[in-house]
């Protein structure tokens, strides 16, 4: 059996405590094949990050928020791939950033691995990653507006009025498809029209692209490659942004 990277059982131990609601280190050490210690250590790691809490007694550990992200429909498709695109993307940020958050499946991701210990202002549509975030302590706003798509995004007139009202250190959102000729598009046009508000209202733009949306071009445009600052992808999706995307996009990996 492979060894698991820190990654992956991180990502494993927060999907068994969000669906089991409590484990005990044995059982998560047996799973993962590693020893207890190493259990121990991860979940700390985990629990000074904000993401979950460990109990009293030190045999079980229990998820901050009451309604995890793991519940979002989408979410079930989740790979090592956006794992690793939102864990890196994540530490990617600062203390005291004022941030717009998208909507989808890798942007849960990234929420799921934001710290909350940084000061951090959220700006997001997503009433899951509202959630999620708020019950670890960040500071959250939600824009309101109407409930629209299957994965609880808010949209329409509300929502946009809320987004004019601030400029955000980084917009962080995910894409349909990215390609040289459509750019960053999306396949449902009430979430391509609030990702254009926050792209447009942000000091840099940070786009997570897990490989399978690379040389796609979805229905609804947002915005032209120029107006991202970094692409986020996997190490196994550099390759295919750069032959859509040249030499000039900046495309950061986990492994660099």
């Amino acid at each position: 059996m492979r060894r698991l990277l820190s990654v992956e059982r991180h990502q494993k131990i927060l999907e068994r405590v969000a669906s089991e609601n409590a484990v005990d280190f044995a059982s998560l050490a047996d799973e993962l094949g590693v020893s207890s210690m190493t259990v121990r250590r991860d979940l700390r790691i985990l629990e000074e990050a904000g993401y979950l809490k460990t109990t009293r007694g030190g045999a079980s550990a229990q998820l901050v928020n009451t309604q995890d992200i793991l519940q979002h429909p989408r979410a079930m498709d989740q790979t090592l791939a956006k794992t690793a695109i939102g864990q890196y993307a994540a530490s990617l940020i600062e203390k005291g950033e004022v941030i717009f958050l998208g909507t989808g499946s890798t942007t849960a991701v990234f929420a799921q691995f934001l710290p909350g210990n940084l000061e951090l202002t959220v700006i997001t549509p997503s009433l899951a990653h509202a959630s999620l975030l708020a019950s670890r302590g960040i500071e959250v706003i939600s824009t309101g507006g109407v409930i629209a798509t299957h994965d609880l995004a808010q949209t329409g007139v509300i929502a946009q009025e809320t987004i004019n009202r601030f400029v955000a250190t980084r917009t962080i959102i995910g894409s349909g498809g990215v390609s040289k000729s459509g750019g960053l598009t999306e396949f449902d046009q009430v979430i391509a029209d609030i990702n254009r508000s926050m792209v447009e209202r942000c000091e840099e733009v940070i786009v997570l692209v897990d490989p399978s949306k690379g040389g796609v071009t979805a229905h609804y445009r947002v915005a032209g490659i120029d107006i991202v600052d970094e692409f986020v992808t996997s190490n196994d999706g550099r390759e295919t942004l750069q032959r859509q995307l040249g030499t000039a996009a900046t495309i950061l990996t986990p492994n660099g």
